[in-house]
């Protein structure tokens, strides 16, 4: 069974798109899908951030850069 996730990248290029991760994935399984460096970005779902090592739900997430990418 899949998870599908529905990720806005912000303060990036990169467009938003939808993902479909296995169940049971956490943040940082999406996070290394999108290839994204975990200690560059804030999670957040619907508004709060949540744990890297949290269980990925579906519906929205936004991940925001925090941290230069240069």
């Amino acid at each position: 069974m899949t998870v599908s996730i529905n990720v806005e990248l912000i303060n990036s290029e990169t467009p938003g798109q939808k993902l479909d991760v296995p169940d049971g994935s956490t943040y940082e399984n999406v996070l290394d899908i999108l290839g994204i460096n975990q200690e560059t970005v804030l999670i957040l779902k619907e508004k709060k951030a949540v744990p890297i090592d949290g269980i990925a739900v579906p519906g929205n997430l936004t991940i925001m850069y925090i941290a230069s990418q240069g």
